[in-house]
């Protein structure tokens, strides 16, 4: 939560930046971020995955002034937790680990863009959407912790507040800095990937919903505008 709130209070004090009335945006733009996701909330959640990558992809029409409109696709993969995992393969000496958490989310999003100078602007917007989630390269488990099993699926509604710095390069593309806070309305269950047998992951605290913080790099492509 207190990540959400620097995010935020970051977004207004860009706000202060002036801004040409007369200038706007491409009236379409297509626009393309990737980056490394980090866990943030949910103690197991943190404990169990670390990010590995995202990327997003979005076709979006300007509606008026420099406010827009878009759709897109999200791809997040995550990976089990080396720190976690090589402890028990040591002591074990039978099972590795290399389970994934990959979503497939599609979003939707809306925006607006503040240009601080001629060749810069923020983009400041909210994706909000289904992702479908599935856990890849599940070890098999059959102790009582993780009885009964949960499916090694699962879909959940999220919301995704970005910002990002661009910077136009020629007339019809920029190149951005994005920071995006993700949040699935979803706890994480450890069921799932088959990881409750862990003590170091079961005996977490799991109060707070799967979300995670991204810094990236980026790209939009602006079309039928200046």
């Amino acid at each position: 939560m207190r990540n959400l709130a620097i995010l935020i209070h970051l977004c207004i004090s860009l706000c202060c930046f002036s801004q040409k009335p007369e200038q706007r945006n491409a009236l379409v733009t297509v626009r393309a971020n990737v980056g490394i996701p980090k866990t943030v909330s949910s103690k197991m959640f943190r404990t169990s995955f670390s990010g590995l990558y995202e990327a997003n992809l979005s076709v979006n029409l300007r509606l008026f002034s420099n406010v827009y409109l878009g759709v897109g696709y999200q791809n997040t993969h995550f990976q089990n937790n080396k720190e976690v995992f090589v402890f028990y393969r040591a002591k074990n000496g039978t099972l590795s680990y290399n389970t994934r958490l990959l979503g497939h989310g599609a979003f939707v999003k809306l925006g607006y863009d503040k240009f601080f100078s001629e060749k810069g602007y923020f983009s400041y917007a909210l994706n909000t959407g289904l992702m479908m989630n599935n856990y890849l390269n599940v070890n098999a488990d059959t102790s009582r912790y993780n009885y009964p099993p949960s499916p090694e699926n699962f879909n959940s509604i999220y919301l995704q507040p970005e910002i990002s710095a661009n910077f136009i390069v020629e007339r019809r593309l920029s190149f951005s800095l994005m920071l995006s806070y993700t949040t699935t309305f979803r706890h994480f269950d450890p069921k799932g990937p088959r990881f409750n047998q862990f003590e170091e992951i079961r005996t977490t605290r799991n109060k707070y919903l799967m979300t995670w913080l991204c810094f990236g790099v980026g790209f939009n492509v602006l079309l039928n505008g200046k």
